[in-house]
């Protein structure tokens, strides 16, 4: 804790007006800040943005020790463009308000040396991921939070000062255990993709595996964005995310990303593919349209590309609402099992694939 400066001191450094609305509580904010260890200059940029209640969380969260701005750091280091060049990849912004803390410090020299393992790209490659997937993270805490704590504490009537040192409290006392469990999750992660069956391409520049890849839509988001229904469209969208990480998980495949009303999976057999698939647009109370196709896929940095990806992508052009469209590859193999029938599309042209291709249609066998 640093000593908070009088009200007079305040009102020099523009941080306190007696007079203003509210004066009060933002009083009580910003002691708050400087409890926790605000400087002057860190108070006066956060005033200037209205941003004092996410200074305190800042500080609430800051482990001991010095911290600075990326200039500072980067200058000293071994190699101040790459450390540059790292914060970047990790998607932080040099010239915003997040600084160089202590914690942060050993994991930018972490991901600096790492390019003496591998390659600056493939480090650089890594921290994009790690960023992405920390920005994802941290972007959903912190809107679930506002959505259903902060907003009903303010309509209820609770003054902004309140909602802040709450935030702090909760941050010191929740953070930690959250990020034991997330660091206990990427853990388990990393043993499951170890078991799995891979090889490479034949310059052995990348990892590949033999997929059934598929593209799942929710029909109709466009037209809720178009009227309007901002709360039509968190419901619709968070149901279909719900029902495809569900689905998808119970068959064995995984969600590889979620792209608004869209989810990209692999499953490494097809005739699961296919029966997840039906599930989830049997389950869906909204239309869904998917489209799959097998073949071998390019593993990088968490994502998947390659030919049999596009392919996917594209078939879910040709399915109509309620329907599956699968390439021949599926078909084929699939054939065989008294659980699905197929009905011949045809042979479609799809963008990006210079022949026409096959198209076909899964659904469930006929009992009896």
């Amino acid at each position: 804790m640093t000593d908070v400066p009088d009200e007079a001191e305040l009102q020099r450094l523009g941080l306190y007006d007696p007079k203003a609305p509210g004066a009060d509580d933002l009083l009580k904010v910003v002691r708050l800040a400087f409890e926790l260890g605000a400087t002057p200059e860190e108070a006066v940029e956060a005033a200037r943005i209205g941003a004092l209640g996410d200074l305190a969380l800042d500080l609430a969260m800051r482990p001991p020790g010095v911290t600075q701005d990326l200039d500072t750091f980067a200058d000293a280091s071994d190699d101040p463009d790459l450390v540059r060049q790292m914060w970047r990849a990790l998607g932080l912004p040099e010239d915003g308000p997040v600084r160089v803390t202590p914690d942060m410090a050993e994991g930018l020299r972490l991901l600096v040396a790492a390019s003496a393992t591998f390659t600056p790209g493939t480090a650089l490659a890594l921290a994009r991921v790690v960023g992405s997937s920390c920005a994802r993270m941290a972007e959903a805490l912190v809107s679930a939070v506002r959505v259903d704590v902060e907003v009903p504490s303010r309509v209820s009537g609770a003054p902004y000062s309140e909602s802040a040192r709450e935030n702090t409290a909760a941050a010191r006392e929740l953070l930690p255990p959250f990020l034991d469990a997330v660091n206990a999750v990427f853990r388990r992660h990393m043993v499951l993709f170890a078991y799995y069956i891979w090889s490479t391409d034949e310059e052995r520049t990348a990892v590949t595996h033999t997929r059934t890849v598929g593209f799942a839509d929710l029909v109709g988001s466009t037209e809720a964005v178009r009227a309007g229904s901002i709360p039509a469209l968190a419901a619709n969208v968070r149901q279909f995310e719900e029902l495809a990480w569900d689905v998808v998980t119970r068959a064995g495949g995984r969600v590889v990303k979620l792209i608004g009303d869209e989810a990209m999976f692999v499953v490494e057999e097809p005739s699961r593919a296919c029966a997840l698939a039906l599930d989830l647009v049997e389950r869906s109370p909204h239309p869904i349209r998917v489209g799959l196709a097998q073949g071998t896929v390019v593993a990088l940095y968490g994502d998947y590309y390659g030919e049999t990806v596009n392919l996917a992508a594209r078939l879910v052009d040709v399915a109509g609402p309620w329907a599956i469209a699968v390439s021949d590859s599926v078909r084929r193999l699939v054939a065989g099992n008294p659980s699905f029938s197929f009905d011949d599309l045809g042979r479609h042209a799809l963008k990006g694939f210079g022949d026409d291709v096959a198209v076909h249609l899964v659904t469930r066998a006929a009992v009896g």
